[in-house]
């Protein structure tokens, strides 16, 4: 009798305790010092045993979801203003009583800052960086995504939240990090900053394979990646971490030490011909998939480097990827991107083609960086006018501020005689030569043959002219791998180069089949 007692009352127990012994946990992206964004319904999501309640609690609101089948429980906490009063966020089981408390939450604005190697550039080796980084900001706060790679979705990510001091500043981003500043000076709330970037990226690996499909671009990409096993996909990743430690680790000391010792320092360790970098939605997989729907009021992008030699196919992708992006996060998501700084390998039809995607693609907003570039190195050191230009950007676009946020763009071009007349939008309170006489210019008569030009400003418009052409036809302004223009708008704004004689009616071709891998 008491054995079937015993029998009963265990098979009672069985029936009572979850199937899987899945813990009641929270998302990743939560934890201490965190930043939700003010003024939008707010995601909250973990994983627990299927069918378990869970209660999350905030700033007086409660809320509760049931973890579905896959475990996973999701609440939305009502909009919120911003307060940078650091509070609990408290997540409970009801069937277990098992609790999670975030501490120090503040509630502010997250901007999403995603791209390759000058969006991952550490503030610790920008231009005045030691200086930046021995100021204590408690309300600029940072996550760096771990890097991770999948074939498929990846359902957490890793990094924790902290807040701008001296013994955490140097690894943020330094655009983000001057992005984030300035929008914290100028809006006076807390400012998140969701760092996701790995150097030497393409594009294809940002996006979903469903988007990048739709494309009709990179299919030889594709293709190369298709039937690649995890199993093998697990070997590149590992071989290519491999890879980074040798060389940013061990071959970085051996090239101090050398350089110490005044002898010749060894070669660079060989990249492998395999990277997962380089695998289609790899890293949106990894790094922006579970992000998602965490909210956010916009996100900022520096990447190209690795797609430079592709100007036709970028001029798709980038606004396909930034629509899937808006697919999760609102139509309306403001898109603030950098167009690539001069660099003795980056061609001028690649900033053309980020041109015209601002152009074409609302809510976005593009950032000329001419005047910053270095022609020996593909990472320029000064980070600080990226970051104000982009907060400029995002203040005009994202928070409603009358202010000129770009420099001057070409708008139209009228002959006149031996003069070509150009006509710009973004003049701000005027135009204006910085430092000197206009340079930059190009003009070509019906030869199609491009001379240096005389240039001076008019009024509003730039009179363009050349002593051996009596009958202009086309203008080039910044026209080259290292641009020397110096036009500007009183606002301090450089102009974004350009050509009027952009075969509009013909696909341009890739400037080079063999480009240089980027990092």
């Amino acid at each position: 009798m008491n054995s079937i007692f015993t029998l009963v009352a265990a098979l009672s127990l069985t029936l009572l305790t979850p199937l899987c012994a899945e813990e009641m946990r929270i998302a990743a992206l939560f934890t201490d010092h965190m930043v939700l964004q003010r003024e939008r319904p707010v995601p909250v999501w973990g994983w627990a045993n299927p069918g378990e309640l869970v209660n999350v609690e905030f700033a007086g609101q409660k809320k509760s979801a049931i973890a579905a089948a896959d475990g996973k429980w999701l609440v939305k906490l009502d909009p919120m203003p911003a307060s940078s009063e650091g509070r609990e966020l408290l997540v409970e089981s009801a069937v277990t009583s098992k609790k999670s408390k975030i501490t120090d939450v503040v509630v502010g604005d997250v901007w999403l800052c995603s791209g390759q190697s000058n969006m991952h550039f550490p503030l610790n080796s920008a231009t005045n960086g030691e200086k930046e980084i021995a100021v204590e900001q408690p309300t600029l706060r940072f996550f760096i995504v771990g890097d991770e790679f999948g074939q498929k979705p990846i359902a957490d990510s890793k990094g924790v939240w902290r807040s701008a001091s001296p013994t955490t500043s140097g690894a943020c981003s330094a655009v983000a990090y001057f992005f984030g500043k300035n929008l914290q000076q100028k809006l006076g709330v807390p400012i998140g900053l969701l760092i996701s970037s790995v150097g030497g990226t393409r594009i294809e690996s940002w996006m979903r394979s469903e988007t990048l499909a739709m494309t009709g671009e990179s299919d030889p990409l594709v293709k190369k990646w298709k039937d690649i096993s995890a199993d093998e996909f697990k070997k590149i990743e590992s071989v290519y971490r491999a890879y980074q430690y040798q060389r940013d680790i061990i071959h970085s000391q051996a090239v101090k030490d050398a350089k110490a010792k005044g002898i010749l320092a060894p070669p660079e360790p060989q990249m492998p011909k395999l990277r997962c970098h380089d695998c289609p939605n790899s890293l949106h997989n990894g790094m922006i998939a579970p992000l998602q729907p965490f909210a956010i009021r916009g996100a900022i992008w520096y990447q190209g480097e690795s797609n430079s030699g592709q100007p036709a196919a970028y001029e798709k992708l980038l606004p396909a990827m930034i629509a899937d992006w808006r697919q999760v996060w609102g139509s309306e998501l403001p898109f603030l991107f950098v167009q690539l700084a001069p660099y003795q390998k980056t061609h001028p039809a690649f900033r053309e083609a980020q041109l015209h995607i601002w152009q074409k693609t609302p809510h976005t907003a593009m950032v000329v960086t001419t005047d910053v570039g270095d022609a020996n190195t593909i990472h320029p050191l000064r980070k600080r006018p990226v970051g104000e230009r982009l907060a400029l950007a995002a203040l005009a676009l994202s928070y409603g501020e009358k202010i000129e946020y770009s420099g001057p763009v070409f708008k139209g071009m009228n002959i006149e005689g031996k003069r070509a007349v150009l006509s710009f939008d973004h003049t701000g309170t005027g135009l204006m030569a910085k430092d000197a006489a206009l340079t930059g210019f190009t003009l070509a008569g019906a030869d199609g043959k491009f001379l240096p030009a005389l240039a001076v400003i008019d009024g509003s418009t730039v009179v363009v002219t050349c002593e051996k052409i009596s009958n202009p036809v086309a203008v080039r302004y910044g026209w080259a791998m290292m641009p020397d223009g110096n036009l500007f708008n009183r606002e301090g704004l450089p102009a974004a180069p350009f050509r009027t004689d952009h075969p509009a009616d013909q696909k341009r071709a890739a400037i080079g089949p063999n480009f240089k891998r980027r990092q």
